[in-house]
């Protein structure tokens, strides 16, 4: 993503309640779900069919690599977990209901300590060391389209999505109806594929199963 969107969608430390991302940890604290998880209303607004080839996702970590854990606490006093992955994603996210609410979230981590917070679109292909290039393009539209149907309510920081960024894939190559190869191109020790600029791709081919896939804005040269 370009520098201001990234700084607009994946720089929470900007968007959460000031003393929270980044400065020392109270043993315990509360914020309402909505300032945590920004967008993830607009996201669940869109309708379920029109989002199911991506995802919003929210990584959050504590900088010492130290125990941070979540609980959505609803209106009536309803406590629910929301357990955090290996990688910091958090793998079950409030709902519209809970958003609309303004139940809260209690963290809890080492007293004393610092966190900081990630904000991604995903595709939701299942990730393979061998891919369909056709499916990654799918999601990349279905994105493109969902975002433009939201634009008038995320503003200047809607971002443009055009390609799909493996993590963790290591390198690749595209591979067309003719068995011709292109490598992918690797920014910041990830290949990204991007349907327009590399059009007629049936196959990707990686050199591992990528830990996560990203729907990102085009780097500019």
């Amino acid at each position: 993503m370009t520098t201001t969107r990234r700084a607009a969608l994946t720089g929470l430390a900007a968007l959460l309640p000031l003393g929270l991302a980044g400065e020392a940890f109270a043993k315990s604290k509360g914020v309402e779900a909505g300032k945590l998880f920004p967008f993830l209303d607009l996201f669940l607004s869109i309708p379920a069919a029109d989002r199911t080839k991506f995802t919003l996702a929210y990584f959050y970590k504590v900088e010492s690599g130290g125990p941070l854990t979540f609980t959505l606490v609803g209106p009536g006093g309803t406590r629910t977990p929301l357990p955090l992955g290996p990688d910091g994603r958090v793998t079950r996210l409030p709902t519209l209901a809970d958003l609309k609410a303004k139940a809260t979230i209690e963290m809890t981590a080492p007293e004393g300590s610092k966190f900081k917070g990630q904000m991604m679109m995903l595709a939701r292909t299942p990730p393979a060391a061998t891919m369909d290039a056709g499916e990654l393009a799918a999601a990349v539209a279905q994105c493109q389209k969902a975002i433009k149907a939201k634009a008038g309510l995320i503003g200047f920081a809607a971002p443009k999505v055009k390609r799909v960024v493996l993590h963790g894939a290591g390198s690749g190559t595209a591979v067309d109806a003719k068995g011709a190869a292109r490598p992918l191109p690797v920014i910041a020790g990830a290949p990204s594929y991007d349907p327009e600029l590399m059009a007629g791709m049936v196959t990707l081919k990686l050199a591992r199963a990528p830990s996560r896939i990203e729907l990102d804005e085009r780097p500019k040269k």
